[in-house]
């Protein structure tokens, strides 16, 4: 690893010289077409061969589909606004419902936005453990997963099972990363904002659910009872109504078997959905904290129209978030700091990763579309990425014990031609065991990615 990362640095010193000028880019669209190891493990679950894993798809591609959809919603309306003839007072409060209502019916309805993202993150980890699935965004009613699958996935893979369960916000605060990073780092329009508030919203809806179970139960059980009474058919059950109880039952009780949660009140399989009533007193105090650090992904600037601060005379500009994830293991509260100057795009995070009683850390640095000439027709665009730090022992809950997590990866895209439009780009990352937003695997893992990128 340290013979890696001296490598990596000795290249972005070597081409440091030979950058170009920086373009400016109004839409960014990423197409992942292959994610590798993970589309193999996904073919075989899902069937259908190696084009089968794409009912299925890996974290990386769903969450760049659902970051494109949401652009180029924005994208639109924006260049919409420029030319409708309107005066400014008419047009504003029309681009403004404008670009909520799609919002909201993606994530609501319809496929590849952010709420369908944040159900194939779940999906992508279940067909990892062959757990095959469906989405009620494909219209086809519920996961089609039955109830001994779930207890052999959990008897088998315990932590796996419990980073399942808060994969779905995994999925929407990573989602919500990106549209911020995006703001910054690109011209794209100030709208971009309403996806990343809304989608934050509605995380915080989820977590709100716990912080505010303690002082009204009688509402939560009212809302078990009609869960419950339109939910009694095994195949087409979900996996969980509020997510985060879910994942606190599981992360207290990791081996404690899944049938013992109990019957269904239908009689038909088993009560799937952890109510509050379930929860024991130390899982209830631990759930309602996290209900109250979830107000940290609502901690940067970018949120309130504040794109960048100058920071000096110097040219350099700088901003900041704060993200609050739920992990296998507990929780991590990143802090998030952006930087440009000239042709540099920086990213820093500090991640404090936080079990039953323990702290640990990791620092992570990444360099966003470091262009490269090769020739007056010919460039690279580099994205390399470095993460080390410590995290619990074995991804355990209830652990003293720490172990070394590391990541190395880069990104390369090819532009070809003066102005290119549409980069081809190829990607590798390499991890050790650990927890990491957006990747499918606890254990260390080595995976390729490959894909065509567009630029407006």
């Amino acid at each position: 690893m340290r013979r890696l990362l001296l490598l990596f640095l000795s290249l972005i010193i070597l081409f440091t010289a030979y950058g170009e000028d920086k373009v400016d880019v109004e839409l960014k669209l990423d197409f992942p077409l292959f994610d590798l190891p993970y589309q193999i493990e996904a073919g075989r679950t899902i069937g259908y061969g190696f084009f089968g894993s794409y009912a299925s798809m890996s974290m990386n591609q769903s969450l760049a589909i659902a970051t494109d959809l949401h652009s180029a919603i924005h994208f639109g309306m924006d260049k919409l606004y420029e030319i409708i003839p309107w005066n400014n007072e008419i047009k504003d409060p029309i681009m403004f419902i404008g670009n909520i209502i799609p919002v909201y019916i993606f994530e609501t309805y319809l496929p590849f936005g952010a709420g369908w993202m944040g159900v194939e993150f779940r999906r992508s980890i279940l067909s990892r453990f062959d757990v095959s699935s469906r989405t009620a965004y494909y219209a086809f009613g519920g996961y089609h997963i039955d109830d001994i699958e779930l207890e052999q996935f959990k008897a088998g893979n315990p932590i796996e099972f419990t980073r399942m369960n808060s994969s779905y916000l995994e999925g929407k605060i990573l989602f919500a990363d990106i549209m911020q990073r995006n703001l910054f780092f690109y011209n794209l329009p100030e709208y971009v904002n309403i996806t990343t508030v809304m989608t934050n919203l509605f995380v915080f809806g989820d977590l709100f659910a716990a912080s505010t179970a303690t002082y009204y139960p009688q509402i939560y059980k009212i809302i078990d009872n009609v869960i419950y009474k339109n939910d009694s058919v095994e195949r087409t059950r979900g996996i969980a109504y509020i997510d985060s109880f879910n994942w606190v039952y599981d992360l207290f009780r990791p081996n404690e078997p899944y049938e013992v949660r109990g019957s269904h009140p239908s009689g038909n399989g088993i009560a799937r959905y952890i109510t509050w009533e379930q929860l024991d007193d130390d899982e209830r105090k631990y759930l309602v904290t996290q209900g109250w650090l979830d107000y940290l992904n609502f901690a940067s600037p970018i949120l309130f129209g504040f794109r960048s601060f100058p920071l000096g005379d110097s040219g350099l500009t700088g901003n900041f978030a704060l993200h609050h994830y739920l992990t296998s293991f507990g929780f991590d509260i990143t802090a998030n700091a952006y930087l440009k100057y000239d042709i540099f795009n920086m990213a820093f995070t500090l991640h404090n990763y936080i079990n039953y009683q323990n702290y640990y850390f990791a620092l992570e640095g990444e360099l966003l579309d470091f262009p490269i000439r090769f020739a007056d027709n010919f460039s690279l665009l580099l994205n390399p990425r470095v993460m080390i730090g410590m995290q619990p022992e074995n991804q355990v809950f209830k652990t003293d014990n720490a172990e070394f997590f590391g990541l190395l990866g880069c990104r390369v895209d090819f532009a070809i031609g003066e102005t290119a439009t549409y980069l081809p780009y190829f990607e590798i990352s390499a991890k050790t065991d650990g927890w990491v937003a957006g990747n499918e695997y606890l254990e260390s893992n080595v995976s390729f990615a490959a894909g065509l990128s567009m630029r407006f």
